[in-house]
């Protein structure tokens, strides 16, 4: 099933995140309003804010598990605290997960960019209450194809919002943009989709042939098309590469333990997760890689030929995979 639920600037109340609801008693700029908790699809979550007027810290006497620090400057950490874990994020504040009740109790700095916090929570915070719930996140793009869906997997700023705004040309439903949930389930991956918009810088998007429209505080640009919001089978991870614009576009299937290894250094908060999770996060992204195809896809440096890879792709994903057997 797809979605036309329009992206609020304030979105206040009942949003769609990662395929269910999540409530909030702040704006979340760029979320998808939904006039109630329509569904009761997982995650079912609740943002409850509190003001403070410095940026907090960890609770006193927790250990801290592990930190990343974005390319833009805010250092993340994370502390376990009573079975309860927290994210302090060093520009939006400390982000307390009570998975037992599905409430996640946020510390804000005064004056805290709320653009910045919906960015956090869909990018860090939620993905890691995810993972604890046993799905694996990737830092990817996705689509749907006739087969299931695609998902595209590249270092930041290296085409694979790119290339999922040239197959949503081609007709191809948004499934997630950043942030791409893996379960298994039969035997098989699912992807659960996002609800996140899909954005591209605005020289970009006109190279691709998506009319300019006005751009966030990012400068960036809502890509228009279908936006899925069932769970769907997951078809293909692709893994892009740049290559000479005369290239013909062609790819190589990954042995499992490859293709674990690309699953495992493409977690969406694989370096948060610290030194004490590295064996289990291996020991997931080995089975998850034995139940799909990972792939090295050469993309010519030429955003002309991105249709003939978008060809190509359907072409490889043009029926629909077997229904899976349930164990």
């Amino acid at each position: 099933m797809a979605s036309s639920t329009p992206y609020a600037d304030q979105a206040l109340g009942w949003v769609r995140i990662f395929g269910g609801v999540l409530h909030t008693d702040r704006p979340l700029p760029g979320l998808p309003v939904v006039p109630a908790a329509d569904d009761g699809q997982f995650p079912f979550w609740s943002l409850i804010t509190t003001d403070v007027h410095a940026a907090p810290l960890h609770s006193p006497g927790v250990d801290i598990t592990g930190r990343l620090r974005y390319a833009s400057g805010p250092e993340v950490t994370l502390a376990d605290r009573a079975g309860d874990p927290e994210v302090v994020i060093s520009d939006t504040g400390r982000f307390t997960i009570d998975a037992a009740a599905r409430r996640i109790r946020h510390l804000a700095p005064t004056g805290a960019d709320r653009a910045a916090v919906a960015l956090d929570l869909i990018g860090v915070v939620l993905p890691y209450a995810l993972h604890r719930d046993g799905a694996w996140c990737m830092h990817a793009s996705a689509v749907q194809v006739p087969a299931g869906v695609i998902a595209f997997v590249a270092p930041r700023g290296t085409g694979k919002s790119t290339l999922a705004a040239a197959c949503t040309q081609a007709g191809c439903a948004i499934v997630a943009d950043d942030v791409v949930v893996l379960r298994a389930h039969g035997g098989r991956l699912s992807v659960t989709p996002s609800g996140v918009p899909l954005r591209l810088r605005q020289d970009t998007a006109r190279a691709v042939g998506i009319a300019a429209a006005s751009a966030d505080g990012w400068g960036k640009i809502l890509v228009p098309g279908t936006l899925v919001s069932d769970v769907l089978p997951l078809a293909a991870v692709y893994l892009l590469h740049p290559a000479p614009s005369d290239n013909a576009c062609v790819r190589a299937e990954r042995t499992t333990r490859a293709a674990a290894l690309a699953l495992l250094t493409n977690g969406k908060i694989a370096e948060l997760l610290g030194g004490h999770s590295a064996a289990d996060a291996l020991d997931r992204c080995v089975a998850l890689a034995g139940m799909t195809r990972v792939y090295d896809l050469a993309v010519p440096r030429d955003l002309s030929r991105l249709p003939m890879v978008v060809q190509a792709l359907l072409a490889w994903h043009d029926t629909p995979l077997p229904e899976p057997t349930h164990a």
